[in-house]
């Protein structure tokens, strides 16, 4: 498997971005899982705090990651224009670098953990058009009542949620809303696939049995798979072969 790490110069964003690319050996059609990653990380999170490459043996699907240190995937109201690049940018580059990238739907997957896994249902939700499937480890997909709970003072969190959204009102019936966002993709049959993962010890874990309620009652299709563990990568990690092979459609999912 060939490994890159590297910097690309964005129009939107104004500076460098940092992003990983891994292309397996394996011959055949490649498929591509977009990954992102939480709070306080960057690119290399999850092929440092997984075993993802052991995973990926035998499989033809290449894995990107890219770095928006706490932006939390938005055009923040304090920072840079993170939605922006992620929706109109971020994959038309990987893919002039790589053109062994598939450009189907169809292959193309999208996952994060934690700030990632809203990065990743908001990106999902608002380019349908890019990916089939989306997943999420303890994703904070919920972030409008996250936010509205911080600012009450019942809900842990930082100064990151005033720079990146401002006002519990920029949160809502936009394209920050992932659940608003997500009933209008399936009133245009264009809602892709979900998966949910969670530890029933994370402090997360209600919000998540909240967002998977939320989304099928908006009507997407959604895995739920909860097991035991906190908000980490021990806990996500030993859930990478189920959901890597629920992207392959390798098994029966409830």
């Amino acid at each position: 498997m060939a490994f890159f790490r590297f910097t690309l110069p964005s129009e939107r964003l104004r500076f460098p971005v940092e992003m990983c690319v891994y292309l397996p050996d394996e011959e055949g059609e490649l498929s591509v899982l977009w990954l992102l990653h939480g709070a306080n990380s960057e690119c290399m999170e999850w092929l440092t705090q997984t075993s993802l490459q052991r995973y990926l043996a035998g499989r033809r699907l290449a894995v990107i990651t890219v770095s928006v240190h706490n932006g939390f995937y938005v055009n923040m109201q304090y920072g840079a224009p993170y939605a922006d690049y992620m929706e109109q940018e971020w994959v038309s580059s990987v893919r002039r670098l790589f053109p062994c990238l598939p450009c189907e739907r169809g292959r193309n997957f999208l996952a994060g953990a934690s700030m990632g896994g809203f990065g990743a249902l908001r990106l999902a939700v608002n380019r349908p058009s890019l990916f089939s499937k989306v997943g999420s480890f303890a994703g904070s997909i919920e972030m409008p009542t996250i936010v509205e709970r911080y600012q009450r003072g019942i809900q842990p969190g930082g100064e990151d949620f005033v720079w990146a959204f401002g006002d519990y009102e920029n949160m809502i019936l936009n394209s920050n809303d992932v659940i608003y966002m997500a009933q209008q993709c399936v009133r245009e049959g264009r809602m892709p696939q979900v998966c949910l993962i969670c530890g029933t010890q994370d402090f997360g874990y209600a919000l998540n049995m909240m967002a998977r309620d939320d989304l099928r009652l908006a009507g997407a299709d959604v895995v739920w798979r909860e097991t035991e563990g906190i908000h980490s990568f021990d806990c996500w990690d030993a859930q990478l072969p189920f959901f890597l092979d629920w992207l392959e459609e390798k098994g029966v999912w409830a």
